[in-house]
């Protein structure tokens, strides 16, 4: 469930919040119980991720399809049955038309959020060069319109950064973004370099 549950799913049964010793009492209660069958029902974050697409002191955002004037780093959530970073590729290509090996994105941060009311997320961001994509940028069927930015053009423009993105990683993100993408790709690039052929 990514939504407070109210009924129990293997029976439909109404459940309660468990508060005890063995779970703990927080403010947003994530375990419940069914009343009737007494099974447990776990209100769980939804995982999603983000690619931070680097060509030299530009990094690739798209304008959110929900919210036009908004940019954002293309972004999503998994899908049953993928990996972390086949989610991220699926929705780069998704999202900008470019394409890349699952295996060439590199860690770069987490976070946890709440982008919609009681929807919580957690979120695995992703770096790759411009290079080791293929493809043309071209927005897709989730974005209305995908570029590559520096920092100094899109705080001249009038763009915005959309306000799940700033909740995520701050208002002033693109500068930190860009830099902690490039770390994460100089550091694969180091250890590849010290491997023996």
């Amino acid at each position: 469930m990514n939504q407070p549950p109210e009924h129990c799913p293997y029976c439909g049964s109404p459940v309660s919040p468990v508060a005890d010793a063995d779970f703990g009492v927080v403010d947003t209660p994530m375990v419940y119980r069914c009343r009737a069958c007494e099974d447990y029902v776990y209100y769980n974050p939804t995982p999603g991720g983000s690619a931070i697409v680097v060509d030299g002191d530009r990094l690739l955002l798209v304008e959110d399809f929900r919210s036009p004037g908004e940019w954002k780093l293309p972004s999503g959530r998994m899908e049953l049955g993928e990996t972390p970073r086949e989610g991220v590729a699926r929705e780069l290509e998704e999202e900008t038309g470019l394409a890349v090996d699952p295996g060439d994105l590199v860690y770069v941060c987490d976070e946890a959020g709440e982008p919609v009311p009681e929807q919580h997320m957690v979120g695995i961001d992703y770096a790759v060069h411009r290079s080791e994509t293929t493809g043309d940028v071209e927005a897709g069927s989730d974005a209305t319109d995908a570029a590559f930015f520096s920092v100094e053009e899109f705080q001249a423009s009038e763009h915005a950064l959309k306000h799940t993105h700033v909740d995520r990683f701050g208002e002033d993100s693109l500068p930190r973004l860009l830099a902690d993408a490039k770390t994460a790709l100089e550091v694969r690039e180091a250890v590849a370099a010290r491997r023996p052929d």
